[in-house]
């Protein structure tokens, strides 16, 4: 049995479900409060791109303000 890739400290980080030009997106459970997430993990290249990432923050922040049933709730970035 393999162990499963713990991400942040928090996030069992499970399947591949699809993937883009920017990033993968796992199946994930979050350990703490026991629920299933899913979790963006973004390609390497981009990961490593300060603007980048300071970009695809300020996108998670105001996804993050919006409360709608047909738009994915963001719990955590990093």
């Amino acid at each position: 049995m393999t162990q499963a890739r713990l991400v942040g400290g928090r996030y069992e980080l499970g399947e591949l479900l699809g993937y883009g030009g920017m990033a993968e997106v796992h199946r994930g459970r979050d350990v703490r409060l026991g629920r299933e997430v899913a979790i963006k993990v973004l390609r390497a290249d981009l990961a490593r791109d300060p603007s980048f990432l300071n970009r695809f923050r300020r996108e998670a922040q105001a996804a993050a303000g919006l409360n709608h049933p047909s738009i994915v709730s963001v719990y955590d970035t990093g």
